[in-house]
């Protein structure tokens, strides 16, 4: 009869500003070799193979997705995992 108030919930340390380049290597390294290719058919050698200049670019977009809240039509058969780091 009376549902809760789903709003007033407990406060969770739930980080949502930028993604840091810290949290985005680090689930850049946890990809696991020799595993099958997503949907995009990119596996996870060549991800990590392209260096500096791939982890700059995939970061700064992975940012810009974030802030913008909105993903691509083609991005919704994929699955994004973001790894928590801890202190």
């Amino acid at each position: 009869m009376n549902p809760p108030d789903l709003a007033e919930g407990p406060d969770l340390p739930i980080r949502t500003g930028k993604i840091t380049k810290i949290e985005f290597c680090d689930a850049l390294k946890s990809l696991k070799n020799g595993k099958a290719a997503g949907p995009d058919n990119i596996p996870a050698e060549a991800i990590k193979a392209g260096g500096d200049i791939s982890i700059s670019v995939m970061y700064n977009f992975m940012n810009e997705i974030w802030k913008e809240e909105e993903l691509s039509e083609d991005w919704i058969t994929g699955l994004i995992i973001v790894k928590e780091r801890k202190p």
